[in-house]
């Protein structure tokens, strides 16, 4: 059995994971910078190009008052994602 072939192909699902989790410190970094309240990692949900952030009705109403500038910031720092909403 060839194990290069087979750590090869398990490299590239390491790199897809750290990107994925680049994302979510990306996001959680510019949300938190606008609303000026930290937004922990795990709070946060991507399905296609909506985020979803849970929590309570205040911390979602502030970031609907930031969502603009946020959505634009975002579409700086991660080229290959074009995020359309935060919800």
């Amino acid at each position: 059995m060839d194990y290069n072939s087979i750590s090869g192909f398990l490299d590239k699902f390491k790199k897809l994971l750290g990107q994925s989790e680049a994302v979510y410190r990306v996001i959680s970094e510019i949300v938190s910078k606008h609303i000026k309240f930290p937004i922990e990692e795990k709070i946060i949900k991507i399905k296609g190009s909506i985020i979803f952030i849970k929590g309570s009705p205040a911390l979602k109403n502030e970031i609907l008052i930031h969502k603009q500038k946020i959505l634009a910031d975002l579409k700086e720092l991660i080229s290959g994602r074009n995020f359309t909403d935060i919800r």
